[in-house]
């Protein structure tokens, strides 16, 4: 009897493998980290709209062949200059996950993740913050490309560490056109993000993280003519980080697209100002648009006045999908864990299929995300 049993087992492993191998059956990785079988609809191995692999910063469903592309390739990180001298910026209309925070000043600068569309002109590149690279850590341990680092974020790169491509040499270039309009030479730097990928690749960070946690999403279902009571319609949003003006951020949602467009600034006649990419001259969207409230405080002693943020912890938010407003909270329990959002019951939420534009907004001005 146990001489019988010990052939079923390995005919039973033997018998599965074949039906992976011919497609019969399929591998799928649970949210939890567990791994199961499921058949295949057509049970001949062919790519249906069911074999579809969720991209894991955007959740966008791409055929298995497509999801090569980018499944085994680590987050790019790059900070991207948003001083009103540094616009239009190339790049950002392909990331897949995008950061706004006040970096000094008033002045807000963006970190922008690419995973799935690697860009070949990024920029203008600055500098990193301490609290920037919080939000590296947790996203896939990616790698970020900067130029230059206070002295708090220098700390965090050499001990947490940080894998990054600034530390590590990564070539970047001048662009020479915004240097003969008379574009001051902080604001006219770039990156090759496949050049980004190759040098990671050469540093030894090939790979992607086993501990990422992705979000859940869903299907888009925009409101439309929606007369629900309790959800809240908002189609124009507008963010005042510390003051009105060249680094206020606008949003209005396109119904027919299901997204929200983004302003930056104002013009003379102070209507808000299309936000453009550079090269392509389209405005930029997100499917997903996420106010977070975050303590900001200032670093003592710093010779430059530098800030904080504290995103470690928990607070509260707006989250804006599909035309409707969310009251939210957020949680980040250390700070290499993500960062999740909740709704006012306590589920996650189940965000759109698409980019994300996040913006952190001290929470002492939650008076000035005002919205309609």
């Amino acid at each position: 009897m146990n001489q019988t049993n010990g052939y079923i087992k390995p005919l039973i492993i033997t018998i599965i493998a074949v039906l992976i191998i011919g497609g019969i059956f399929a591998v799928v990785r649970s949210r939890s980290g567990g791994s199961f079988l499921v058949p295949r609809p057509n049970g001949r191995g062919e790519e249906t709209k069911d074999d579809r692999v969720e991209a894991p910063l955007t959740g966008v469903l791409y055929s298995p062949s497509d999801a090569e592309k980018f499944s085994k390739i680590r987050p790019l990180g790059v900070m991207v200059n948003n001083h009103a001298d540094a616009r239009p910026q190339s790049g950002l209309m392909d990331a897949d996950v995008v950061y706004e925070i006040v970096a000094e000043g008033g002045i807000t600068r963006f970190l922008a993740f690419f995973n799935t569309k690697i860009p070949e002109k990024i920029g203008p590149v600055r500098s990193t913050r301490e609290y920037y690279l919080v939000l590296v850590r947790e996203m896939g341990d990616a790698m970020l490309m900067h130029i230059g680092w206070s002295p708090q974020a220098l700390v965090a790169i050499e001990s947490w560490p940080v894998r990054s491509l600034g530390r590590g040499n990564a070539p970047f270039w001048r662009d020479q056109a915004r240097l003969d309009a008379g574009v001051a030479y902080e604001h006219t730097a770039y990156v090759n993000g496949k050049v980004m990928l190759e040098k990671g690749e050469e540093l030894g960070w090939e790979g992607v993280s086993d501990t990422f946690v992705p979000y859940k999403f869903k299907d888009d279902s925009p409101l439309g003519g929606s007369t629900n009571p309790d959800v809240k319609k908002a189609t124009k949003i507008k963010v005042d980080f510390w003051y009105p003006g060249d680094y206020t951020a606008n949003w209005e949602y396109d119904q027919a697209s299901n997204v929200y467009k983004r302003f930056m600034g104002y013009d003379d006649a102070d209507k808000p100002l299309p936000h453009k990419d550079a090269d392509s001259g389209a405005q930029l969207t997100t499917k997903n648009l996420i106010l977070q409230y975050a303590k900001e405080i200032g670093i003592t002693g710093d010779e430059k006045n530098r800030l904080d943020y504290e995103l470690v912890g928990s607070g509260e938010g707006l989250v804006f999908i599909d035309g409707a407003v969310y009251n939210v909270t957020w949680s980040k329990a250390s700070r290499d864990e993500r960062t999740l959002y909740y709704t006012m019951d306590g589920e996650e939420v189940k965000f759109n299929r698409g980019n994300f534009w996040i913006e952190i907004v001290p929470d002492r001005n939650t008076e000035q995300v005002v919205y309609e």
